[in-house]
């Protein structure tokens, strides 16, 4: 999902505030990324979030423009998860569990969402553009690993979809105990929820940090396969100079064609992504992602500041008009509306 998408639906839900209060240049708490200067543990564990694509190379193509948005995404459930965790030992009065619950059952709603949205729809698009059969784009980075004698994991691909197809069934866990905890706080248990929590992230985790890579590498399956024998060998000393003239002009004409094909594969893996968050965007409550998503967000992350592209109006929308409705929720998230890290109110010192 691209929020940046996502927000346009804010803005066009509400109309401008009168109030203006101005974004500023920050930097984290303390030195440690964003850990609160009491000492307290910060939502960049225990699970770790992901290194960007854009981090480590320019953004030059639609698959790790794609790759880089989904990071993005990818970190905010991360951090949610890491929020929750952390902090799930020491709420202890029934009005804070009661907040606390409703926090995990929209976290664990979203990334459900979300989930099920890009693996049935989005991923499957994917795959069509590039010729590849349902269910492969994971493993099709490693074919050619495989095709040149090198080995690879076949077990660990195995459990890894395995995995993924669990997915659903661990997030409705979490989601099915938060909605009756939420109902009944004086049943909370520390340890079922940690248990939950555990048990998803063995599985959640290492999804989203893999899914970036196979993302990014639909750059490379976005090129035409190469060929299978080339003409210089044909070309020889004793050719014809006609024939010789002529050859190269085929062997342009064939890469410019090749060259049309992969633009044009490029432009239809961000149409389908562009649909599928926009069908994401149109569907989710208002008074719950867009309050929740601000705050799972950190500017102050590598490449932070630059996603989602809010404007200030869409922010104000967030801050005046969505948050209120589940405000008690929203004290348990990292940053404040702005992005900005907070310390986390119920996470115990180190």
């Amino acid at each position: 999902m691209s929020t940046s998408r996502t927000m346009v639906t804010i803005d066009q839900v509400v109309a401008e505030s009168s109030s203006r209060i101005p974004l500023i240049s920050i930097t984290r708490p303390s030195a440690n990324k964003g850990k609160a200067k009491a000492g307290k543990p910060w939502v960049d564990g225990p699970w770790p979030l992901i290194e960007t694509p854009s981090q480590t190379q320019p953004l030059s193509h639609t698959a790790l423009h794609i790759a880089n948005e989904t990071a993005h995404v990818h970190n905010a459930m991360l951090r949610g998860l890491n929020a929750l965790y952390l902090q799930a030992p020491f709420v202890r009065e029934p009005a804070d569990i009661a907040d606390f619950m409703f926090l995990v059952q929209a976290w664990s709603g979203w990334v459900l969402d979300h989930h099920e949205l890009k693996e049935g729809v989005m991923i499957p698009g994917f795959e069509a553009v590039l010729g590849l059969e349902s269910g492969t784009l994971g493993f099709a980075s490693t074919s050619r690993t495989l095709d040149r004698g090198e080995h690879g994991d076949k077990d660990d691909d195995g459990d890894n979809e395995k995995g993924t197809r669990d997915l659903p069934t661990l997030l409705r866990n979490v989601h099915s105990y938060a909605v009756a905890t939420h109902a009944q706080p004086p049943s909370y248990s520390i340890s079922t929820l940690q248990a939950l929590l555990s048990s998803l992230a063995d599985v959640l985790v290492p999804h989203l940090h893999k899914q970036i890579d196979t993302l990014a590498q639909m750059r490379n399956l976005c090129l035409s396969p190469a060929s299978s024998s080339t003409s210089s060998s044909a070309s020889s000393s004793h050719s014809h100079s006609h024939s010789h003239s002529h050859r190269p002009s085929r062997k342009n004409h064939k890469h410019v064609l090749e060259a049309q094909a992969a633009a044009d594969k490029a432009t239809r893996l961000q149409q389908i992504h562009l649909a599928a968050e926009s069908n994401f965007s149109n569907n989710f409550d208002r008074y719950v992602v867009p309050p929740m998503l601000v705050r799972l967000r950190d500017v102050t992350y590598p490449g932070g500041s630059q996603w989602p592209q809010l404007t200030v109006p869409a922010l104000h929308a967030v801050a005046d008009r969505l948050s209120g409705r589940h405000e008690g929720a929203w004290r348990f998230l990292p940053c404040d509306v702005w992005g900005r890290p907070r310390e986390l109110p119920f996470a115990s010192s180190i």
